[in-house]
């Protein structure tokens, strides 16, 4: 039987195959540091919990500042790539209602014990290329920071845009970080960059495993993509910081 929905020459299932390697990979570093992997800015040996949660609201108020964007009480809001719930909390304390959404089902379920604490939260398992589960219309804000970087199929990216489009209303705005830097996840750029030192730290645990795996060095879209994309997806390109760098910042709007 042919995968004639996703191309009958069998793109269907290597994508699919794409996919779970996606969510065994971060699976895995769910189990072993979901903090660090989530922020990699922390000391990977000894992770500061309030360091990683404070760094959730430093992330939120960074990347809407540069566009004068605040989440309003009463907003419906998307977080697509929550992990266990870094930037999610941060935006449920402005929010409504938010949603997060990872592929990864033990950061997911991690995430569902981190936030136990706050009534406004869902946190669902997706499926590492859209957001199934969430209308049509049905929410004010999408939001995704530090997360397409890591997907290594860009055509998987411009799907998430596409469908940040679609469950969008009206007026809905979305900001999300891309990579615009092709060179930053090629192996070849840091396979002769660690130390001995590093290498050692890693056999003992004390260093981050897996860093030169294609689910982790990820991939970029060129500015000319992002753009096609958003149209594609019936969104109107309001503003972009850092064009060109690994931390591109997008502000679009579904129109009225």
């Amino acid at each position: 039987m042919s995968d004639a929905g996703e191309g009958g020459d069998g793109s269907g299932t290597h994508r699919r195959r794409d996919l779970a390697r996606m969510r065994r990979y971060w699976d895995k570093k769910a189990r072993e540091n979901a903090m660090y992997y989530i922020q990699s800015e922390l000391d990977y040996a000894h992770v500061d919990r309030n360091e990683f949660w404070a760094s959730g609201d430093d992330s939120l108020a960074r990347t809407l500042s540069p566009f004068d964007l605040s989440v309003q009480p009463t907003d419906e809001v998307v977080d697509i790539g929550c992990g266990i719930g870094r930037t999610t909390r941060a935006l449920a304390t402005k929010a409504r209602h938010v949603i997060g959404v990872d592929v990864s089902l033990e950061m997911v379920e991690r995430g569902r014990k981190e936030l136990a604490d706050l009534g406004n939260v869902e946190l669902l398992l997706g499926n590492g290329r859209d957001l199934s589960g969430i209308g049509d219309a049905s929410v004010d804000v999408v939001y995704s920071f530090i997360v397409f970087q890591h997907i290594p199929d860009p055509a998987i990216t411009c799907e998430y845009i596409q469908e940040i489009g679609r469950v969008l209303r009206p007026g809905g705005w979305t900001v999300f970080q891309v990579s615009e830097l092709p060179e930053i996840h090629h192996r070849e750029m840091w396979r002769g960059s660690e130390s001995v030192r590093t290498r050692a730290m890693r056999l003992l645990g004390r260093a981050p495993r897996g860093t030169l795996a294609p689910e982790w060095l990820g991939s970029a879209l060129s500015h000319d993509q992002l753009v096609g994309a958003l149209d594609d997806a019936g969104l109107v390109l309001a503003a972009s910081v850092g064009e060109g760098s690994q931390f591109c910042l997008v502000h679009a709007r579904r129109p009225l």
